[in-house]
């Protein structure tokens, strides 16, 4: 598994048990319902009346951290990420550990981020969990890799999809757990149910080759279905020649180069399905071009 720098997941700041709002929080319903400037005004007003409330010093953060209804300026929310980590904010710990690795915090520190990160994941912290596994999976040392498992494993329990996806790859190769195509599919298939795509990706490549989990080539067509819809290459050019040999799904040259056209925009040739488009009468490549051109559109509108 390839690992990555530290990374903070899309929303997931703001998105985990421990930043719910109150049922009476009004600033944090108010980022909730995307009233962005009422959430900043009322987190300022409840950071007025009380200069120790953390949970209020985060969102603070996370508005000026991301633009929203307010110009972003990562060396101010980087302040309010630290205030509200002094104060015993959890979500801070993370979020201040992701900006002291970006220059645009002005305060530069990945001693003091590697600390944090640390102390987030071993506060339960399901982002830090994910990322702290990343960079112990970079080290290629096998304790390391066994506690990137348990890590990832905390990040999974609490629906990070990418910790899943992980999983089942660490599963897939043994590293950090003895291999296990079993394993590897079951995390998988989570992967997938929660919409991670290279999961969903990979467990179709299983069920459609008994790999792990019962055969079933009906069912990876409706995954490959489900991903190339989102844009994912891989399952484009496999959704195609399941079309264009009718495994799984009934056969369908036309259906079967527009998603090859789909997938070859993105660089990914197959000599086979070229050799089908070629085959086609010039009002089927047309037509073919049209269909693909739409799904190509359409992935970019709902692409995440």
């Amino acid at each position: 598994m390839k690992a990555a720098r530290l990374v903070c997941l899309a929303g997931i700041l703001l998105a985990v048990p421990a930043m719910a709002a109150p049922a009476a929080d009004e600033a944090y319903g108010a980022y909730q319902a995307g009233h962005y400037r009422r959430a900043l005004s009322e987190a300022l007003k409840r950071i007025e009346a009380n200069s120790n409330d953390a949970a209020a010093m985060t969102l603070v953060g996370e508005l000026y951290r991301q633009g929203l209804g307010i110009a972003p300026d990562q060396k101010v929310a980087t302040e309010w990420y630290d205030r509200a980590e002094a104060r015993g904010d959890i979500n801070a710990t993370f979020a201040l550990a992701t900006q002291l690795l970006d220059e645009k915090s002005g305060k530069r520190d990945a001693v003091r981020a590697g600390t944090l990160l640390e102390k987030a994941a071993a506060a339960g912290h399901p982002a830090a969990n994910y990322n702290l596994a990343l960079t112990l999976l970079a080290t290629g040392r096998e304790a390391d890799d066994k506690r990137a498992v348990a890590c990832l494993e905390v990040a999974a329990k609490a629906n990070v999809a990418d910790a899943m996806h992980a999983l089942g790859v660490l599963a897939k190769q043994g590293r950090g757990m003895p291999a296990s195509e079993e394993v590897a599919a079951r995390w998988m298939k989570q992967a997938a149910a929660a919409g991670n795509i290279p999961g969903m990706v990979e467990y179709a490549i299983m069920r459609f080759n008994g790999i792990g989990v019962d055969k079933d080539e009906a069912a990876a067509a409706k995954l490959f279905q489900r991903a190339a819809a989102q844009g994912n290459p891989i399952a484009q050019n496999r959704l195609a020649k399941l079309y264009q040999f009718g495994l799984g799904i009934p056969p369908d040259t036309i259906e079967a180069a527009a998603w090859y056209l789909a997938a070859r925009a993105q660089g990914l040739d197959d000599p086979g399905l070229d050799a089908l488009f070629d085959r086609l009468k010039p009002e089927q490549q047309a037509r073919a071009a049209r269909i693909a051109a739409s799904r190509i559109s359409s992935a970019v509108l709902t692409a995440p």
